[in-house]
């Protein structure tokens, strides 16, 4: 799922967007996200990222009961 974000731009580079995807027919997210990920994230960000997505999430009452049986 999409997160939203609020990004600021100057104001050139915000025009030069908002050509290119008159241009290209690409919305300003999907150019800042190619050039997010063409420029900024590698491949091992992602694969981490996804990794870090896919664990499982435990409650703060869960993760206070696995401590303590761990201690006893």
């Amino acid at each position: 799922m999409a997160k939203r974000v609020t990004i600021y731009l100057d104001p050139d580079l915000h025009e030069a967007l908002l050509k290119k995807a008159e241009s290209t027919s690409c919305s300003l997210s999907q150019l800042v996200n190619m050039a997010i990920r063409e420029f900024i994230v590698d491949d091992e960000d992602l694969a981490a990222a996804s990794e870090v997505n896919s664990e499982p999430l435990f409650s703060y009452s869960e993760t206070l009961q696995r401590l303590c049986s761990q201690n006893n």
